[in-house]
């Protein structure tokens, strides 16, 4: 411990006290002493600003997203209602929706000779329409040129044009 740092005597002001005894009070003041012999933290003000807008801006995001997302899980159309008249209203028939089954895709089994192009020329309205049968086939991405014969390719609805 440094007892060459002179402090002042919290209780009676004496000034420049070098020991851990206040000669003037006879108050321990050994405590004090190794308070002030710490090493001190430079005081930014700057970190704790950044801090506290950091926070401001993560709440009001929150708080923003939050009132946003009520506001949108809550908000629907509501008909006008219609006032009948008739004191024997005719019940409504209710259809229920059945979903129309995907329509079947086409295949083709690959021959000997056979190019993404020409089977797109065959198939689609244009041979450049070869990038709808490698979506059909993810098993093509990145071996667009590598077909294998006998192979059985999915093409797809959306490749309108030409049948076989």
């Amino acid at each position: 411990m440094n007892t060459k740092t002179k402090i002042d005597c919290p209780v009676c002001g004496y000034q420049g006290i070098e020991g851990n005894i206040c000669p003037n009070c006879d108050t321990d003041v050994s405590l004090i002493r190794s308070l002030e012999e710490l090493p001190q933290r430079p005081k930014s003000w700057t970190t704790g600003m950044a801090i506290l807008m950091l926070v401001i801006g993560i709440t009001i995001g929150a708080g923003g997203s939050f009132f946003a997302l009520q506001t949108a899980m809550y908000t629907a159309t509501v008909p006008n209602p219609t006032v009948s008249t008739n004191p024997n209203p005719t019940p409504q028939v209710i259809t229920p929706v059945v979903p129309k089954p995907a329509p079947p895709l086409a295949t083709y089994t690959v021959k000997s000779g056979d190019t993404l192009s020409s089977i797109a020329g065959k198939f689609c309205s244009k041979s450049t329409d070869w990038q709808l049968i490698v979506t059909a086939n993810p098993e093509l991405q990145k071996r667009e040129n590598q077909l294998d014969i006998d192979q059985v390719l999915k093409i797809p609805s959306s490749c309108k044009g030409k049948t076989l």
